[in-house]
């Protein structure tokens, strides 16, 4: 029995082996942007909610989806998302609404695909579909084994060529700017010490009252169905996002003690680990900065193996949530309360200083990761 399950092994192996040989050779040279563009449109959430503002989760998934969708056509076979560089709301969604999504790789790398996705909610008084979300989203190339695929072509247009140019420009300085970015966060765990005198948390002196960090936090634990799992049998990254976002949402909620916050902004949203059917997933979320009108939030997602002999627990995915605080009628108020500063714990210290660095480079990921829109493929809705 034991020979017959590694024979059987070695022929799948083998196989996989076969395919993915055969993906390389069926690989073009080079695409052209405008050849890998596809659109979704689906009208979202509840018909009994209908006016009601609807959360930022379900328009992530359809992005993941949409985007996995063109980065396995890209590749010729399996891609897996890797992260979600920055999402943008510009225009609230509200259930009942129907959304238009489009996507089109914009960079290609050796075994990576960068994806920009935008939505459009049409809007039945003029006919015309305003632009609601923008999104950068990264997919790596993966063969048969789960390990990276490389010789993906390169993004060419003779008629666009200035275009094309710019765009590989501007992503090289996107990966300047990620190496930077990480560095500056990794130099924040390396510190012995922080010290007060370190941090500038904003508008303290409208702050009426200050909470501990560790009294922000929630936690979230669960186990995802086979329903949830994508072709290469992990869980899809959208299903992910639109658990990261409630738990961002409600830890939000639970800080400003109101009910009409709202998700404006994600950023750094990344996928280090897949996720397993077997694995039970632990979710935390914590406020890790508060401003004038917004506060940001840190999900952090730890993976469990069920098996006894496994790994144990694992960082798989982390990412930062803006959050807006608005009254019933979408008005921004003023957050009363702020996170005390407290030396004895340091790692709440290191928390905010990251978060402090995160916001040293607001200006610089607007201007590298807030792309102009992408023109809709129709004006008019609702075809």
């Amino acid at each position: 029995m034991g020979h017959r399950v590694r024979s059987m092994t070695l022929v799948r192996a083998l196989t996989a082996s076969v395919r993915d040989a055969w993906r390389r050779r069926k690989m073009p040279k080079q695409v052209r942007a405008q050849d890998t563009r596809i659109a979704f449109t689906e009208i979202m959430g509840e018909e009994s909610l209908k006016g009601h503002l609807i959360r930022t989760g379900p328009i992530l998934e359809l992005m993941d989806v949409l985007g996995g969708s063109i980065a396995q056509r890209a590749a010729l076979g399996p891609a897996a998302t890797i992260s979600f560089d920055r999402v943008e709301m510009v225009k609230p969604v509200f259930h009942g609404d129907l959304v238009r999504l489009e996507a089109e790789v914009i960079s290609l790398n050796n075994s990576s695909i960068a994806i920009q996705c935008c939505g459009f909610r049409h809007d039945r008084e003029t006919g015309h579909y305003q632009h609601t979300h923008s999104a950068i989203v990264t997919f790596v190339a993966i063969n048969r084994f789960g390990k990276k695929q490389t010789g993906l072509p390169i993004l060419h247009d003779d008629e666009r060529s200035e275009h094309c140019q710019q765009m590989r420009e501007t992503a090289a300085r996107r990966r300047d700017l990620t190496r930077r970015w990480h560095q500056t966060q990794a130099a924040v765990d390396k510190l012995k010490h922080v010290p007060a005198s370190m941090l500038c948390p904003a508008y303290i002196d409208q702050k009426e009252e200050f909470v501990k960090i560790k009294d922000t936090e929630i936690e979230l634990r669960k186990r995802f169905l086979p329903k949830h799992l994508n072709i290469n049998n992990t869980l899809f990254g959208g299903d992910l996002l639109t658990w990261m976002d409630k738990a961002a949402l409600y830890c939000a909620r639970n800080f400003t003690n109101n009910d009409w916050v709202v998700t404006i902004a994600m950023n750094r949203i990344l996928f280090k680990l897949p996720i397993l059917a077997t694995d039970v997933v632990t979710l935390h979320a914590r406020v890790c900065s508060v401003r004038q009108h917004r506060l940001e939030v840190e999900v952090e997602v730890l993976v469990d193996s069920s098996s006894s002999d496994g790994p144990g627990l694992r960082k798989s995915h982390t990412g930062y949530f803006t959050v807006l605080n608005v009254d019933k009628d979408g008005e921004r108020i003023c957050i009363s309360k702020g996170l005390s500063i407290e030396e004895e714990d340091q790692k709440a210290m290191k928390t905010m200083l990251k978060a402090q660095k995160r916001w040293e480079f607001e200006g610089e990921e607007e201007n590298l990761l807030t792309l102009p829109p992408l023109t809709p493929s129709i004006k008019y809705g609702p075809l």
